[in-house]
């Protein structure tokens, strides 16, 4: 099981997620939708344990995330803060219909309420079941990049405008967690690449190619690929570097 392959397509959810911070005013939706991306890498972990359709991996990410969203914002409606109940799946479904509402009748960033909380956090835990899906249990990591890109389009549909200084921050971001992914599956791949041979009895299976040479350099050419990405994103207007941008 590739512990390390999981992690990274998590890590590049929440840092995907970054994108989402023009459109709400405070930061609790990030914690809730960074608590959402950890349950669905641990149940998309636990499926892969064993053999199962990748249809039921999905569906049982999903049902981890829908637990645990019922959990945190339905607990007093549910049969022991845990169990959904009609109650709790009515509560659920009124915030997002309250979330909906508020979303038409406010500008962003919109005030950060326990309704758009939730629909925040479970956009993000659906990117999140998703992206694990391809990366990790398809083998798949350059598609994974799809959803991870809904998140960046989210906020170019709105008229929100964060400034350019920090869309490169969060295009940094986003494309340094998109990189780590596919650096961590060529990194495996890598790794599993030809077969053992013992060569006399009795030899120690050796160990797998050591790619810390070929990992150093793919962070360098990724950290370049930031860098130009991110300067050609700046203002056209910005041409002297002594100059603040207006």
């Amino acid at each position: 099981m590739n512990h390390r392959l999981t992690v990274a397509a998590a890590a590049a959810t929440a840092l995907a997620s970054v994108a989402l911070y023009p459109l709400i005013s405070t930061t609790g939706w990030f914690f809730a939708g960074l608590l959402a991306v950890i349950v669905v890498a641990a149940v998309g972990t636990l499926t892969r344990l064993r053999p199962l359709p990748v249809i039921v991996c999905l569906l049982a990410a999903l049902a981890g995330l829908f637990l645990y969203l019922n959990v945190l914002f339905a607990g007093p409606q549910s049969f022991y803060w845990l169990v959904p109940t009609p109650a709790s799946l009515g509560h659920l479904l009124l915030m997002v219909g309250l979330a909906n509402s508020e979303t038409t009748r406010f500008a962003p960033p919109v005030p950060g309420t326990n309704e758009i909380a939730l629909l925040a956090a479970g956009g993000i835990g659906i990117i999140a079941a998703v992206t694990d899906l391809l990366a990790v249990r398809l083998r798949r990591p350059a598609i994974a990049g799809l959803p991870l890109l809904v998140l960046f389009s989210v906020p170019l549909t709105t008229i929100a405008n964060p400034g350019w200084f920090s869309e490169v921050v969060v295009f940094s971001l986003g494309i340094a967690g998109y990189l780590a992914l596919l650096s961590a599956d060529g990194r495996e791949r890598v790794r599993l690449w030809g077969r053992v041979v013992h060569t006399w009895p009795g030899q120690r299976e050796p160990r797998g190619p050591d790619t810390r040479q070929l990992t150093a350099a793919g962070r360098r050419v990724g950290f370049a690929a930031v860098a130009v990405a991110a300067a050609t994103a700046m203002p056209a207007h910005c041409r002297c570097p002594t100059r603040w941008c207006r």
